[in-house]
C-alpha cells in the first residue's frame, strides 16, 4: 500500500479554470512546466484538455511537449524556455510552438515553415527581446512576464512597455502577459492568460480576488509510534531533545519526498485535524513527530497539505515559495485524481 499519495481534485480543478476564466474573460494557456508543478502531468492534463477554457499548454522545453502529444493533447503546446539546434526535430516532428526570445533562436528556425510566438523582457530580466520587433509572418503570438505581481507600481510600468511593443505588430496575434497572480490587473490589450499555481487553487497573493477551491491533498503513513522518555534526542544532530515523556510517531515522508529541511523543529503536520509539531531533523525517508495527547497509531494517515493548509502555507514557514514545494513532491508520492 502506498506510504505516501497526492490526491487532486478533478471538481476543485474544473472550478479553478472557469473561476479564472469567469474573472479575466480570457482563454487560458495552461503552465504544465516541471511535471505541472510537480502535481503530476499525467493526472492533471487530462482534466484540462477537454475543457473549452483551456486553450493552450505550456511547458519548459520540448521534451515536456512531446510528453503531452503522446497523452493525445492536440492543442498548441508553447514551448517557453527557447530554442537550440537539438530541440527542431521534435519541435517539427510534434509540432510544437515555440517561444522565440533570443536572435540565436531565430537563426535555428532559418526560413523553416514553424510558426512561433515572440517573448519581451519588459523588466523581468531574464528571456526575451528589448523593443526589437520581429517582422517575419510566421510570428503568431507575442508574449511578456511579470517579475513582481505584487509591486502594482513597477507592473504597471512592465504594463505600459508591453502595450507599447504590442501596438507594432498586426491584430490578430495572441498576446499574453498576465500569470496566475498577474491576472488581477485585467490587462486590457491581451487575448489569453498565461496560469498555473491557480489551477490548484493556491493564491499567489495576500489579497486574491479569485474564488479558488484547494485542489490538492498531500498525505503519509506513520510508520512507528513509541514513547520516549525525557532528555532522549531526536533524530540526526540531536536538534531536539524531550522536554518530558514524548510519544513520537515516525512519518514516511522526508525531504526526499518534498519536505524541505527548513521544517525542520519549526513546521509542523495536521493529524485529523490537530497540528503536530516536526521535531528534529526532516532525514530523507522519514520525519519525527509529536504525537503527545493524539490517539495515532501505526498505520494512520497524516496531512503534509489539505485540511484547510495549502503549499503556500506551507512555503511561509519553511521560508520559500509555493511553488518550490510543489516542484519538490518525488515521483514516488503516488498521484492520484479523485
Amino acid at each position: 500500500m502506498e506510504r505516501s499519495v497526492l490526491r487532486i481534485n478533478r471538481e476543485a480543478v474544473v472550478h479553478n479554470v472557469r473561476e479564472i476564466f469567469r474573472f479575466s474573460g480570457k482563454k487560458i494557456i495552461a503552465v504544465v512546466k516541471s511535471d505541472a508543478y510537480g502535481m503530476g502531468v499525467r493526472c492533471v492534463v487530462p482534466i484540462l484538455n477537454d475543457l473549452p477554457e483551456i486553450e493552450a499548454f505550456a511547458v519548459a522545453c520540448p521534451e515536456e511537449g512531446v510528453v503531452l502529444r503522446g497523452m493525445g493533447v492536440r492543442k498548441e503546446i508553447l514551448v517557453l524556455g527557447g530554442l537550440l539546434p537539438e530541440d527542431l526535430e521534435a519541435v517539427e516532428e510534434f509540432k510544437l510552438t515555440p517561444v522565440v526570445s533570443d536572435v540565436e533562436h531565430l537563426k535555428v528556425i532559418g526560413d523553416r515553415d514553424l510558426k512561433f510566438h515572440v517573448k519581451y523582457d519588459t523588466g523581468m530580466g531574464r528571456l526575451g527581446f528589448l523593443n526589437e520587433v520581429i517582422e517575419d509572418p510566421r510570428v503568431v503570438g507575442v508574449m511578456s512576464h511579470l517579475s513582481t505581481p505584487g509591486d502594482r507600481e513597477f507592473s504597471l510600468i512592465q504594463i505600459k512597455k508591453f502595450e507599447t511593443i504590442v501596438k507594432r505588430y498586426p491584430k490578430g496575434l495572441k498576446v499574453h502577459m498576465e500569470s496566475s497572480a498577474g491576472i488581477v490587473y485585467r490587462v486590457p490589450f491581451t487575448t489569453h492568460v498565461r496560469v498555473g499555481l491557480a489551477l490548484y487553487g493556491e493564491k499567489p497573493l495576500r489579497d486574491y480576488p479569485l474564488r479558488l477551491r484547494p485542489a490538492v491533498t498531500l498525505k503519509a503513513r506513520i510508520i512507528s509510534v513509541k514513547d520516549l522518555p525525557p532528555g532522549h534526542p531526536v533524530s540526526y544532530g540531536r536538534t531536539y531533545v524531550t522536554r518530558g515523556k514524548t510519544r513520537i510517531g515516525v512519518v514516511a515522508f522526508g525531504y526526499a519526498d518534498g519536505l524541505m529541511k527548513s521544517l525542520s523543529n519549526r513546521g509542523t503536520l495536521l493529524y485529523k485535524g490537530k497540528e503536530i509539531p516536526i521535531i528534529g531533523n526532516i532525514t530523507m525517508d522519514m520525519t519525527v513527530v509529536d504525537l503527545t495527547d493524539t490517539d495515532a497509531r501505526v498505520g494512520d494517515w497524516v496531512t503534509v497539505v489539505g485540511e484547510g493548509r495549502t503549499f503556500g502555507d506551507l512555503a511561509k514557514i519553511a521560508g520559500t515559495i509555493p511553488y518550490e514545494l510543489m516542484c519538490n513532491v518525488s515521483e514516488r508520492v503516488v498521484r492520484e485524481v479523485i
